[in-house]
């Protein structure tokens, strides 16, 4: 008798983000933004800007990737940055940048944050659909515990993840990312009720021609209120909300 596999045990049978970076996505992140790093930094800094960050001594980039983020607290005067991802490819690629030692790279799962925080810090960043990537609603809302008790008091907590809630429909559903003449990716999903399946190929021209290269990933659905709401129940206030680029960028801030 065929077994009948639920939405959830679907997701269990796919890579886990971890894997999904270190197997495919790592060696391609920093070119899928299609703009030169420091330019992406830069844009970084402006975004966190409007968001309301100002200069602080200390901060934590939580799924730091290959340092957009990070770089640009250096730029705005932040004295110590500890920039956290599970890819050894992307931190190395962050240590190889020009920071004048302000930022030390940790390989941890964003989800041991009691862990990484051994100090409150001024700042502590989530960007890019960090927050997605974890496997729960009940997971965000354990890490924005954790964030809320290890900052210091003003500190902030600014966050940006896209609102999976309403999938595209159809060929909507598939998103050109990036291409040049030697790579060219996209991505379509796939709505599992409480997750979303991304599922991500890269075609890259070898000297025996083009070669696929895929796999897919789970992200939760998370709203902006789901968010606000936990911010509340743990002393937060939110200080600045807006959508850029499709993405809800939200900072929120701890009582003096």
């Amino acid at each position: 008798m065929a077994q009948v596999i639920g939405a959830r045990d679907c997701v269990r049978l796919f890579m886990s983000y971890e894997d999904h970076y270190e197997t495919l996505l790592a060696e391609h992140y920093t070119w899928m933004f299609r703009m030169p790093f420091d330019e992406k930094v830069a844009e970084q800094r402006a975004l966190l800007e409007r968001a309301g960050l100002s200069q602080g001594q200390t901060a934590v980039d939580l799924g730091a990737g290959s340092g957009f983020q990070s770089m640009a607290l250096v730029q705005m005067g932040f004295e110590q940055v500890t920039a956290v991802d599970t890819s050894p490819h992307l931190l190395k690629e962050l240590q190889q940048r020009d920071h004048g030692g302000r930022i030390t790279c940790l390989r941890e799962d964003i989800r041991d944050a009691s862990a990484i925080i051994s100090t409150p810090v001024d700042a502590a960043l989530c960007m890019g659909d960090t927050l997605t990537h974890l496997g729960s609603l009940k997971e965000v809302e354990e890490l924005i515990a954790v964030l809320a008790g290890g900052l210091k008091p003003g500190g902030k907590l600014v966050f940006s993840w896209r609102d999976l809630s309403n999938v595209p429909k159809g060929v909507d559903r598939f998103i050109p990312v990036n291409s040049d003449e030697d790579r060219i990716m996209m991505c379509f999903l796939e709505d599992q009720e409480q997750h979303v399946m991304v599922h991500d190929l890269i075609h890259v021209r070898t000297n025996d021609g083009w070669q696929l290269k895929r796999s897919a990933y789970p992200k939760i659905k998370l709203s902006a209120e789901d968010v606000r709401r936990t911010f509340a129940a743990h002393g937060l206030e939110v200080v600045s909300e807006f959508v850029e680029r499709g993405m809800i960028v939200m900072t929120a801030q701890k009582a003096l």
